[in-house]
């Protein structure tokens, strides 16, 4: 075992002996040197900046194995260290180890899931009901032969089970009311080796734990609810804390009274933060979304994992629980020595986060009056009620995206997620795997246990093919197949997955004449072009810019942190008369430029001074942006030039070019002096 420490700076603090032989350096070599330096391929730097626990690697030192677990040391909600740590690997042992405890697995489910007071369902990876126990069934009104082997969308319509197979997150509790049965419901993923094998869904039943009656008295008697409830959460390793919708504590349970050093009475009544400072429950009460978990250190070496969950009863939160397992960190040691490996992942795999995501525009958001806006509207308004395929087609900046956003929110599809592909930016051989997964050994390279495509994911959503009109012709011939059948098939597989998903393709380019130069499939064309909408480009409605400019400023205002409210008449007309090539992203770009001009003349409205030099062609004012230079020094060069611009187009007439610049005859006079201008 070996480790080393680093603060906020990424400076080492503390390195083990261990180590030190590995690297062959002394104590006074590596101390207070940056961890980059001295270890050129390690991940602590990143660790300080995400703050999140880095899976272990498992890397060579002169020629031993060693597995490395990087977490962030954080204090009162903020990073301020980190430390690695690393085992020296038995592989074969490892192996014999990992194959134990494969083959308990069954056993374990079996055993858990034979609770009487709480309900289980287990699917596989394929979202097939693989386990499910006597209360969960009774619950269900069903028999295991019933649904053993069904889809679970099959079974429970409503089901959030494949969400989980999809996201790999923890849901979230809520409070359930089925079949006249009260309980709280749970899911979360099965992992194995880092790969989602299944999902489990877990149920406490209260009716099972406490009589009927007592159910309904719990409901109108705080402190009767909290007695039952207390004695359900009691467990020496878990320290859980519970407070109403205004936040009031209303349980705590032994553990973390002990944590603590409180009693009981001292606690339960009172306002969360009056006994807990720091604690960011309210936080979750007022956003209602489970909040990230801390790793904070207690007394005698032990730490807790805190997560702070929303309880949710009939769509309203009512209150939160604060949950808190107490670590042995040397428990968590001997289980690093358990872990085999972990794969690189390729670059476009990164961020699984970034590729699933919901869509966050609807109809009220797109802001136009015009009539040729208003019908395009309209009409995508009415394309949300169907499933049919959807072709965008539009200059680059029109807001396609936008649009194929807000139909995906009005339509059936929208509780689903929207994930959006950008046919030009994937490597050729890199789309058909993107799209529809690979199974395991596909290719080289490949993640252990292959993973699911774009489509696969989306299923019960909506995926945005961006650009299609750039996707390689070797694509379009398999994309074809997709839209026809609405079934794929892994790289490497020969199972047929069906996907229930809607398609939105968007291009900027003529399909047709493509079509015609045999640059895009005739067939595939046809396929897309079943419902098709037109953005118009800015210049051909240019009576909503003022709306635009309206809707677009408040938005970067907050975004830059400045308080430029308004545009003068004369500006605005400056913007009519421009063509915008660029469309509503280039007017949105301008704006920002335009705000941070006259907010650096301490403006508050835009005038022609901020716009004239960016829609023509005179040569656009620059600053020399060099990082080791004052922002006072930056701000004064460029307010001089404006000056000297301004003084140019006047002929150095002083009073109009005090008009121009927008600013008292006064003021412009000093400025002269300041700048050596006279």
């Amino acid at each position: 075992m070996f480790f080393v420490a680093v603060d906020k700076k990424g400076m080492i603090t503390m390195i083990s002996p261990t180590l030190l032989k590995m690297l062959g350096k002394t104590e006074e070599e590596v101390l207070n040197h940056y961890v980059g330096d001295i270890i050129p391929n390690g991940k602590l730097p990143e660790i300080l900046e995400t703050g999140r626990i880095d899976e272990a690697d498992v890397c060579e030192i002169n020629g031993q194995e060693v597995i490395v677990t990087r977490v962030p040391v954080m204090y009162k909600g903020k990073i301020i260290g980190a430390i690695a740590t690393s085992v020296l690997m038995d592989t074969n042992r490892m192996k014999v180890v990992l194959e134990q405890l494969n083959e308990k697995i069954d056993t374990i489910i079996s055993r858990i899931i034979d609770s009487p007071t709480m309900g289980y369902i287990v699917i596989n990876k394929d979202a097939e009901i693989t386990h499910v126990n006597q209360t969960y069934l009774d619950i269900l009104g069903m028999k295991a032969e019933d649904i053993i082997g069904k889809k679970i969308l099959d079974v429970i319509p409503h089901s959030k089970m494949p969400r989980v197979l999809e996201t790999g997150k923890i849901e979230e509790i809520d409070l359930w009311s089925v079949n006249g049965h009260n309980m709280f419901v749970s899911r979360l993923p099965i992992t194995r080796n880092g790969e989602i094998i299944g999902a489990i869904g877990h149920t406490l039943t209260l009716e099972r734990s406490v009589p009927k009656f007592l159910v309904s008295k719990l409901q109108e008697t705080d402190s009767q609810f909290n007695a039952i409830f207390e004695g359900l959460i009691e467990n020496p390793n878990t320290a859980y804390i519970i407070v109403d919708k205004d936040g009031y504590i209303t349980v705590m349970n032994e553990t973390f009274l002990s944590i603590i050093g409180k009693k009981r009475e001292e606690v339960i009544g009172k306002y969360v933060l009056e006994v807990l400072p720091h604690s960011k429950l309210p936080e979750t009460l007022r956003t209602g979304r489970m909040d990230s978990a801390d790793i904070w250190p207690i007394v005698e070496g032990r730490d807790i994992l805190i997560n702070r969950i929303p309880i949710w009863q009939n769509g309203e939160i009512i209150g939160a629980i604060g949950h808190s397992m107490v670590l042995d960190m040397s428990g968590a040691k001997i289980l690093m020595k358990k872990l085999q490996e972990t794969q690189k992942e390729l670059s476009v795999y990164k961020d699984e986060v970034n590729a699933i995501y919901q869509a966050k525009w609807r109809f009220e958001d797109l802001i136009g009056r015009s009539s040729e806006f208003v019908t395009i509207k309209a009409m995508a308004q009415q394309f949300a009620q169907t499933s049919s395929t959807l072709l965008i087609t539009g200059e680059s900046g029109t807001g396609k995206e936008l649009f194929a956003q807000a139909i995906h929110n009005a339509s059936s599809y929208r509780t689903g997620p929207f994930i959006r592909i950008n046919c030009v930016t994937l490597p050729e051989n890199l789309l058909e795997s993107e799209l529809f997964g690979y199974e395991d050994g596909a290719f080289t390279g490949a993640k252990k246990g292959g993973k699911p495509g774009k489509f696969e994911l989306a299923r019960g959503g909506t995926v945005f093919l961006d650009e299609i009109g750039d996707m390689p012709m070797s694509m379009q011939t398999k994309l074809l197949s997709v839209l026809q059948e609405r079934v794929i098939e892994r790289v490497g597989g020969t199972k047929p997955i069906e996907v229930n998903v809607r398609v939105i393709a968007a291009t900027n380019r003529n399909l047709e004449e493509m079509v015609a130069n045999h640059e895009f499939r005739e067939d595939l064309y046809y396929r897309l072009n079943v419902v098709r909408l037109h953005i118009p480009p800015l210049r051909k409605r240019i009576e909503d810019l003022p709306l635009l400019v309206s809707g677009l400023m408040p938005r970067i205002n907050q975004k830059l942190g400045t308080s430029v409210n308004r545009i003068s008449e004369q500006a605005l007309e400056v913007l009519r008369n421009y063509s915008w090539p660029g469309n509503v992203r280039e007017l949105e770009n301008m704006l920002e430029r335009a705000i941070n001009l006259a907010h650096i003349r301490a403006a508050e409205c835009i005038d022609t001074v901020d716009v004239s030099t960016l829609l023509t062609n005179d040569t656009p004012i620059t600053v020399d942006t060099d990082s080791r230079r004052k922002l006072n020094e930056a701000i004064d060069e460029l307010e001089k030039s404006m000056i000297i611009k301004a003084l140019e187009e006047t002929g150095y007439n002083k009073t109009k070019t005090a008009q121009v610049l927008g600013i008292h005859s006064s003021a412009l006079y000093r400025k002269l002096s300041k700048y050596g201008l006279n």
